[in-house]
């Protein structure tokens, strides 16, 4: 397991639309970003951002290829992400299945 932080090299944080109210982080992390094992922290305080409302994750299929919703998928597999804040920090750690291809975070707060 390896720990990925908003300063690990590969990893962008990009602040969609801002000074609207609502604080929107794009957060894409490198091919070597595990899914499964591996976790990110971003540290929100640093975009403003207090209350975590809500998150989508998205990885892709295969290398280079489309990206898809991380979900339930059709055997009833779970494919979630589970998160958790603490002193203005949230870490992200994404379910099964275990890859190496790239994921992204859309980060909904306040």
């Amino acid at each position: 397991m390896v720990a990925f932080t908003d300063t690990t090299s590969g990893v962008t944080v990009k602040e969609i639309a801002p000074n609207t109210g609502l604080k929107i982080l794009m957060v894409k992390v490198p091919a070597t970003f595990v899914n499964g094992t591996d976790t990110l922290a971003i540290d929100l305080t640093k975009f403003g951002a207090y209350i975590l409302l809500g998150i989508v994750g998205f990885q892709e299929t295969t290398v280079g290829s489309i990206t898809t919703q991380f979900g339930v998928d059709a055997t009833g597999g779970l494919k979630g992400i589970t998160t958790a804040v603490s002193a203005g920090t949230l870490t992200i750690t994404p379910l099964l299945p275990a890859n190496t291809c790239v994921s992204s975070f859309i980060i909904f707060c306040q």
